[in-house]
């Protein structure tokens, strides 16, 4: 009777560690405050120096409001996220821009967006 006991709570104990490692894409964006680490053209990847990744940041909040900093300046804007395509649509300092979304994770969410013509792919860290 032990043996079952303790197998029921081996695989309850399981279920509940893979359903908290599959969070979805949008919890994982609205977690917390992304800095932006690095951005990407044309193969030459630029890393940020620490003090512009202190005043470079965003919040997706869940709500659709969104907050950030670019170059010491604070600004609140909206947001929305395609599940399906996969997209992060923002309406911000910089206008609309969708930002495609390469890949997220607790502590990493790398996006890609059309810069005057040209892919550019920015990597963010908590």
């Amino acid at each position: 009777m032990k043996k079952i006991i303790f197998a029921v709570f081996l695989i309850l104990t399981s279920f509940q560690i893979l359903s908290a490692q599959k969070k979805s894409d949008f919890d994982l964006i609205t977690s917390g405050k992304w800095h932006l680490e690095y951005v990407e053209m044309a193969g030459q990847k630029m890393k940020l120096p620490v003090e512009m990744q202190k005043n470079s940041w965003v919040i997706f909040h869940s709500d659709g409001k969104q907050e950030g900093m670019e170059e010491g300046r604070k600004y609140i804007g909206k947001w929305e996220f395609d599940k399906l395509k996969k997209i992060i649509r923002t309406d911000d300092l910089d206008g609309k821009v969708d930002q495609k979304l390469i890949s997220v994770s607790e502590n990493k969410l790398i996006v890609s967006v059309k810069e005057q013509g040209a892919d550019m792919i920015m990597g963010m860290t908590k």
